[in-house]
């Protein structure tokens, strides 16, 4: 029986850890976890920063829109950032590193990908409320596709730290 190469097996490790952490969000979308999740602890933070930034911003959450007098920033299904997390979290189940490394990981990976996910809220409603010109490229393109690429490259970097470990039979005890 011919095994997969080290590459192909994290590819497909990769798609099945994605595949089913998506699923599980999916499947919580409307619930009360889902709800705190998003609204508690992405988009309240988001508005106190932008209080933070700007103190005389007259802004507030109302459900899952960042409103101020001049615009209305919908925050709809995957663009919360959930998903940079989930991406990244399959990246680092998929690859053969140790159970403490992961937990490194996933640690730091979590502090970027929601830092990066906040920010990139607080940009939108900037761009919104005071660009509206720059909208369409920075939602369309720049805003979505940025913190993907620097979750990316915090992945790549934590691989190049981390030694992998034999994967197969005979595969080395975790210490």
């Amino acid at each position: 029986m011919k095994s997969f190469s080290p590459t192909i097996g994290f590819a497909l490790r990769f798609v099945l850890y994605f595949s089913l952490l998506t699923g599980a969000f999916e499947a919580s979308r409307g619930t009360t976890f889902e709800r705190y999740l998003v609204e508690d602890c992405i988009l309240k933070p988001t508005v106190g920063l932008v209080h933070f930034i700007v103190p005389q911003e007259d802004i507030q959450l109302v459900g899952r829109t960042i409103a101020s007098p001049s615009s209305h920033l919908r925050i709809t299904r995957g663009c919360e950032g959930v998903e940079i997390f989930l991406l990244l979290t399959a990246a680092i189940a998929a690859f053969p590193a140790g159970w403490k490394a992961r937990a490194w990981g996933l640690g730091v990976g979590f502090a970027i990908s929601y830092l990066l996910s906040v920010v990139r809220l607080v940009a939108l409603h900037f761009t919104l409320r005071y660009s509206s010109s720059a909208w369409e490229a920075l939602h369309g393109l720049v805003l979505p596709l940025g913190p993907i690429v620097l979750v990316t490259l915090y992945f790549l970097r934590w691989t190049a730290q981390v030694q992998p470990m034999a994967i197969g039979p005979g595969r080395p005890h975790e210490s």
